[in-house]
């Protein structure tokens, strides 16, 4: 459960530009479309061995899920990808596609331990349904990134 406002201790920081490749879709939260494509983006990931392929590319661990190119807010259609960060200059190939995340300021917020796809969907709602943090929102670039330390959300924000 998330805190209001005035006692959350996640500081304001501001991010360095960096560049993902990966996976890329277009979607919404409306019934039936983000819920179904990007986990179909997570299963295309592995099941063609993405984490394998990008391995001698890959600029540090993390796996970034990336929300950009907002429509208005979490009601709007948006842009998700799932990649890794590359050097900026790295060639794109197929189906993966390269997107560049400028400097920003935002916070990160640190998911409950537990299985990605019952506590990241959990965390969004309660982003969703928090009284302030809609309001602080910039909706810029947002990114989970997952990696052995555990999963960290970024949220773009004033």
């Amino acid at each position: 459960m998330l805190l209001p406002m005035e006692t959350i201790k996640e500081p304001l920081v501001q991010t360095e530009e960096f560049t993902i490749l990966g996976l890329q879709i277009q979607t919404s939260n409306e019934k039936g479309d983000a819920e179904v494509k990007i986990p179909q983006v997570y299963s295309r990931f592995y099941k063609e061995d993405f984490p394998k392929r990008l391995e001698s590319v890959r600029k540090f661990d993390p796996l970034y899920a990336v929300y950009f190119q907002y429509e208005s807010d979490e009601t709007g259609k948006y842009y998700f990808m799932l990649g890794y960060a590359v050097n900026e200059k790295e060639k794109t190939s197929g189906d993966l596609k390269k997107l560049t995340i400028p400097s920003q300021k935002g916070r990160y917020f640190t998911i409950q331990p537990g299985a990605p796809e019952e506590v990241v969907p959990k965390f969004w709602k309660e982003i969703w349904e928090h009284p302030e943090i809609p309001k602080i929102r910039t909706f810029q670039f947002d990114w989970e990134e997952y990696s052995e330390a555990g999963i960290r959300v970024f949220l773009s924000s004033k």
